[in-house]
């Protein structure tokens, strides 16, 4: 009877066990081991990490004892010759004695002094007015005893020296042993603490040297020293309220000890985020613990095996998926009537895979992916899933989405084949793509300057030189030096230093062009590697390279300025490799600073005889116009009908007082290069609106003058109050000026340029389109220029009556321009057959040497003058007479 109810008890008793006692109990029991594994495992990261501090301490402090015995060392050694050479030659001579075996210590960092017995200073190096020392404690000492010690005093200053310095004494006794004095060895506190790195002592580190009395001589925590105050050695554990392992150690025969400090904080870093970490983990399994002890139980409450497995599978895979930083699609294979599969259909989602594709899982559900993207039978994603369904498996890749529905730029992607279809887990790793590439970059940039660095320039001047011998073209190789950096850095610090190099790299960029390349080659060295592949295009940007870095720069509140020397190596001339075009580059920039500094030496003169006289002409080029060498000639436009003269074009020519008359073709590149070109282009306008006014104040016919705009001066925002103070100034009507700017520079920027082009065309200023037809401007641009000509280039000109195509070219434009109303000038017109295909085309105007060369302003007054009307010109010629 009792073994029946045992029975009938047991099931129920094994089912409370398993559920209610057993599972709570071994859950808990897992927790706590979970815990105290990471407590163990903790303290012991601890230990190994204080441990670790222990040694790096007694490193860096066997290090700075060191390196201050060496210090301590050599001041000592220089207060015994010092005192040698006093008892051997007297106070007098002694520093001549000394600086003859040139066994002076240097003057900037060191300075020596020779004290009388009455405490005078008799002698010093470097040389300064005597005074005395006699109420200083350093002077009392050694007159009081002979210690025969180094006595280092309290850091202090006197009259002759306002900074604070360490004093080191020796004493001088005369022949008869008596006190004759002292010898003084005066140090910057800094000196001692110079060794600071912060790549093994952080940003709190600390570096001390302190007296057996207590007074620290030098003191330096991060970027901070001070000295003077009294410490005692527990209280360096806890200074500036910042908590430090520390260390101190008595020097041997000195009465100093050195300090060396960790900050807590920085040591423990790596342990903290340790630490950090395991209590992390130890949380994220207590938690998954937690979640699958609570749904074991919720199984076992339940009661039925079967839906609890399912009710379970679809909350972990919830959970998964909503948690999960992946998009999952779960899709079913759609095949044809031949049983081929088709396209595949979205049967499930999670919210990540919303959020990528831009569509709720309730409309994913009625459509395929063919349906949704059709880019991707085409990107072979397609293919890719019928492969993975015919192969099984699990199938990755990493690719670059060129989908437009996927908002992501990089993808991993992993495929599972089931039953009916495919698993896709997408992952954007655009963020990973995004940090390697980051990281390529700052393994060959400089961290401060952003630019290349030595091992990025050897690399790009490999593929240069490569490039340079395949296109047999030259390139230049420019070492460039700052002149006065480490003044600035040794005064200002080196934050200030730093900074400095930041805005010069950001100048020496700015003026470089396409294909141009500056890297920091170390300290205040840096590279330039320019192209020349068109001649010696590289002269003015080494000139505005020099000048930018000339500019003054504000630095903690102070202007300063800075120079720099620049040597060139040319290849193939100067060497065929990388380390002989430095080796020789570097030469020359010696040599440059040889010669004074802030300026530009080529490594062999003879060799670069033509960028030299580019150089030349760009310094002349600053000069022309303030000197009158620049003078306008004016070529007469024609009126193809007629055949009068209607307007002129102001060409602009250099009288060089070396080369003789230069045309523009000589030097306008080098002025829009180097930015001459706005004081010439200022010029040339005025000077033309002002001779245009002084022909119709003459009385002749008035005509239309048109002055060409360079891009620059175009793209400058003060061209129209240029062009306004021009008329304004001459006295010349709007409608008589026409500006000429080239299609090519409209299309840079076509939206600021016609607005540019419509407040001058508001003004009554008629403009053109010179060389049409060379540039890229589209018809839909073109229709809205506020224009009123087109100029035909001359190279469609050149060929007119034998070549087709320019016929055919030059055809379109005439019945383009009067289809938007425009009228058309042809320039370059030479011959009689040209002239003809012009006018019978209907072509309206045109200017060459056919009719007439540039002319000066009396020659074109003459030549006005024969096709004016016989009373006007018998007006004019009694005018001139007169």
């Amino acid at each position: 009877m009792r073994k029946s109810i045992f029975a009938r008890r047991r099931p129920l008793l094994r089912r409370g066990l398993d559920s209610y006692l057993v599972l709570p109990l071994f859950a808990g029991l897992l927790l706590l081991a979970i815990w105290l594994v990471t407590v163990r495992e903790i303290n012991n990261e601890r230990a190994h990490a204080q441990e670790a501090v222990s040694d790096s301490l007694r490193e860096l402090m066997g290090t700075y004892e060191a390196q201050v015995s060496r210090s301590l060392d050599g001041i000592d050694q220089t207060l015994r010759v010092v005192k040698y050479a006093v008892e051997r030659k007297g106070a007098l001579g002694a520093f001549a004695e000394l600086e003859r075996v040139g066994l002076l210590p240097p003057g900037v960092v060191f300075n020596v002094s020779i004290v009388d017995r009455q405490g005078q200073v008799v002698a010093s190096r470097p040389r300064r007015s005597s005074m005395s020392v006699a109420e200083q404690p350093y002077f009392k000492v050694h007159q009081e005893r002979d210690s025969g010690a180094t006595f280092v005093s309290p850091v202090s200053r006197d009259v002759a020296n306002n900074d604070w310095h360490v004093h080191f004494t020796r004493r001088l006794d005369d022949a008869l042993g008596n006190f004759a004095g002292i010898v003084i060895v005066e140090t910057d506190p800094a000196y001692f603490t110079s060794s600071y790195e912060r790549s093994r002592l952080g940003e709190l580190g600390m570096l001390a040297l302190v007296g057996s009395d207590g007074v620290v001589r030098a003191l330096r925590t991060g970027d901070k020293l001070s000295f003077g105050q009294r410490l005692h050695a527990r209280q360096f554990g806890l200074l500036d309220g910042v908590a430090r392992y520390s260390d101190m150690r008595e020097l041997h025969g000195v009465a100093l000890n050195v300090v060396v400090g960790l900050a807590q904080q920085e040591a423990m870093s790596a342990f903290e985020r340790q630490r950090k970490e395991k209590l992390w983990q130890a949380g994220v399994a207590s938690a998954v613990l937690v979640l699958g002890s609570t749904l074991l139980c919720l199984w076992a409450w339940q009661g039925a095996r079967h839906r609890t497995h399912v009710r379970r599978a679809q909350e972990t895979y919830a959970a998964a998926t909503a948690a999960s930083m992946d998009a999952f699609f779960v899709l079913r294979a759609v095949r044809d009537s031949a049983g081929a599969i088709s396209d595949f259909a979205f049967f499930d989602t999670n919210s990540r895979a919303e959020k990528m594709i831009g569509h709720s899982k309730e409309e994913l559900r009625g459509m395929t992916l063919c349906g949704l993207s059709p880019q991707a039978r085409s990107s072979a994603m397609f293919a890719g899933m019928v492969r993975v369904m015919q192969l099984g498996g699990v199938h990755e890749q990493e690719w670059e989405n060129n989908l437009p529905q996927l908002k992501a730029r990089w993808l991993h992607q992993q495929m599972v084949a089931v039953e009916g279809g495919v698993v896709a887990i997408v992952r954007d790793i655009t963020e990973r793509k995004l940090a390697e590439e980051r990281m390529r970059h700052l393994a060959h940039h400089d961290t401060l300057t952003g630019l290349p660095n030595r091992s990025r320039i050897n690399a790009r001047l490999d593929q240069a030189i490569a490039q340079a011998h395949r296109h047999n073209s030259a390139l230049l190789v420019a070492f460039i030096d700052l002149d006065g950096f480490k003044l600035v850095n040794d005064s200002l610090g080196h934050n200030a230093g730093d900074e400095l190099l930041k805005v010069v790299a950001e100048r020496m960029g700015d003026c470089l062009r396409a294909g141009d390349v500056v890297g920091r080659f170390g300290g205040d060295e840096f590279v330039l590697l320019l192209n020349e592949s068109h001649g010696v295009e590289a002269a003015p940007v080494l000139e505005r390279v020099r000048e930018a870095v000339l500019e003054s720069i504000l630095l903690c509140d102070q202007e300063v300025q800075v120079s720099c020397s620049i040597g060139v190596a040319v290849y193939p001339d100067d060497g065929a490799d990388a380390e002989t075009l430095l080796m020789h580059a570097d030469t020359a920039m010696y040599r440059a600073k040889d010669l004074g500094k802030n300026n530009c030496q080529f490594y062999t003169r003879e060799m670069n005889a033509t960028i030299e006289r580019k150089l030349h002409m760009l310094e002349g080029l600053r000069n022309a116009v303030d000197e009158g060498q620049f003078q306008l000639v004016y070529q007469p436009k024609v009126d193809l009908r007629t055949g009068h003269v209607f307007g002129v074009e102001a060409l602009v020519r250099w009288l060089h007082p070396e080369y003789g008359l230069l045309g523009p073709d000589r030097f306008i590149p080098l002025a829009e290069e180097s930015g001459i070109i706005f004081a010439l282009g200022e010029w040339v306008l005025q000077t033309a609106c002002r001779q245009n006014q002084l022909w119709q104040e003459a009385g002749l016919s008035p005509l239309r003058i048109s002055v060409n705009v360079s891009p620059r001066q175009f793209e400058e925002q003060r061209l129209v109050q240029r062009v306004a103070q021009a008329l304004e100034e001459s006295g010349l009507a709007p409608e008589w000026l026409e500006l000429e700017v080239t299609e090519g520079v409209i299309m840079r920027d076509l939206q600021q340029a016609v607005a540019k082009m419509g407040e001058l065309r508001a003004m009554g200023i008629s403009l053109s389109i010179d060389d049409f037809g060379t540039g890229y401007s589209s018809l839909s641009a073109l229709k809205s220029f506020p224009i009123s000509t087109l100029k035909i280039d001359k190279s469609f000109v050149r060929d007119l009556g034998s070549n087709a195509g320019d016929e055919a070219i030059a055809s379109s434009i005439i019945g383009l321009a009067h289809q938007l109303r425009l009228r058309v000038i042809a320039e370059g017109v030479e011959t009689e057959e040209q002239r003809a295909f012009l006018r019978h085309n209907g072509c309206d105007e045109m200017q060459g040497y056919l009719f007439s060369r540039p002319l000066a302003p009396e020659q074109l007054r003459q030549l006005l003058l024969r096709q004016s009307p016989p009373d006007v010109a018998r007006r004019q010629l009694a005018a001139a007479a007169a």
